[in-house]
């Protein structure tokens, strides 16, 4: 509970400032430069979603090795799922270098240096993400809050002197690349300690299939989460596609809240399984609390649903009657995270085919009934709905057999 109340507040802080981020660049560039660093904010998302999947290599190994009493192999292991990142995405930022006036095309960006800058941030975001994975995995979630804080700190803070001087919305993205470069030199600060020279390389196996195991989940997870708005952009008309995307992003308040939730109970479970420790009440308070939230949420916005769109303006009114059955479809999906993220913690693989076939089976149902919002919206919940069902099965069969092998 102390851990989750420390994440969470420290997620809520770093999500405020992401805002903050926002309404500082759009003040002080104007509607038509901010709108190329939001798509620059967007593009870079779309080119980071496999990072989420590293943090959660180095936050398992990371829990492996505390349970293990091995502290000084967590520097070494962090170093080398570093290096083998790299390879991968060092051929990525020079291919979108090489082809920088494809991409900025693509984006409608007149200064082909934006790509340039993107292609580092995406560099500069992927290690000190698997970094972070590491303190998480050590629970050292004051550490971890205070390196995401540092980071949206100092992007703010570079934005606005890098805007002041004249270097325009080329300025604010380059904050994206120094602002994750100081949170990562922080990083280490934090880590210090915890590596030794006489580390044994072959001390974790398996990390090279973990990690794609765990950007399997990753991707699987962030195309669920986003795959009905872009659906529902091409099929839709814009109105009524506004209102959804507008119901959508509210919605995603539980998600997000469950991120964190997710992220204390992931290195715990980890570190008890390594041990032969019993794990499941970890894991039925987590999901107790995602529940709880879920039922807040869904509550608030039944009954109020004018309240929470008043940020949206009045001309958003008809999404009211949504909001309700979108936060239900949205705390299935954080439900369904909390379970896969537990099997991802004890490295089990059941989940894959579930997801794989929640995302093939809601793309064909949309694909096939999306004459209108609720249709859509239908249809989402339903699958979102059955894979949360799914995975809450492969969790109690789980325990069960468990506790028959206890008996």
């Amino acid at each position: 509970m102390r851990n989750n109340a420390i994440y969470l507040t420290g997620s809520v802080l770093t999500g405020l400032l992401g805002y903050v981020f926002h309404f500082e660049t759009g003040h002080l560039l104007g509607p038509s430069s901010y709108a190329v660093v939001a798509s620059a904010i967007a593009a870079l998302y779309v080119l980071t979603l496999p990072v989420v999947g590293l943090q959660l290599v180095t936050a398992r190994f990371s829990s492996v090795a505390a349970a293990r009493n091995q502290p000084d192999a967590v520097l070494p292991m962090v170093i080398r799922v570093t290096g083998m990142s790299m390879l991968g995405g060092v051929p990525v930022a020079v291919l979108l270098t090489i082809f920088s006036p494809l991409v900025a095309t693509f984006l409608n960006l007149s200064d082909h240096r934006v790509v340039y800058v993107l292609a580092a941030a995406g560099l500069t975001t992927l290690a000190v993400t698997i970094n972070r994975g590491a303190l998480q995995g050590l629970r050292r979630f004051v550490s971890l809050s205070a390196n995401t804080l540092t980071d949206m700190t100092s992007r703010l803070a570079l934005a606005g002197a890098l805007v002041a001087v004249g270097f325009g919305a080329l300025g604010a993205i380059t904050a994206l690349v120094l602002g994750p470069a100081v949170a990562y030199a922080q990083s280490f600060f934090f880590l210090r300690g915890r590596g030794a020279a006489a580390s044994e390389p072959d001390r974790f196996v398996g990390i090279g299939q973990y990690a794609i195991l765990a950007t399997v989940a990753s991707v699987g997870i962030n195309y669920l989460f986003s795959i009905d708005t872009l659906l529902a952009k091409h099929y839709l008309a814009a109105d009524a596609a506004g209102l959804y995307a507008a119901a959508s992003v509210l919605a995603r308040v539980v998600y997000f809240l469950g991120l964190s939730v997710t992220g204390v109970m992931f290195p715990e479970v980890a570190n008890l399984h390594a041990r032969n420790e019993a794990h499941f009440h970890v894991v039925d308070m987590s999901l107790l609390l995602v529940v709880i939230m879920g039922a807040a949420l869904i509550a608030t916005y039944t009954l109020f649903p004018g309240v929470v769109l008043l940020p949206y303006g009045p001309s958003f009114t008809p999404a009211r009657s949504y909001l309700g059955v979108f936060a239900i479809a949205l705390t299935m999906l954080t439900i369904a995270n909390l379970f896969i993220n537990y099997f991802l913690s004890i490295a089990r693989r059941s989940f894959v085919i579930p997801l794989f076939g929640a995302c093939i089976a809601e793309t064909t149902l949309l694909t096939l009934f999306h004459s209108g919002i609720w249709q859509i919206l239908t249809v989402v919940t339903f699958c979102l709905g059955l894979l949360a069902a799914v995975m809450a099965g492969l969790y109690a069969s789980d325990r069960f057999a468990a506790r028959s092998t206890a008996t």
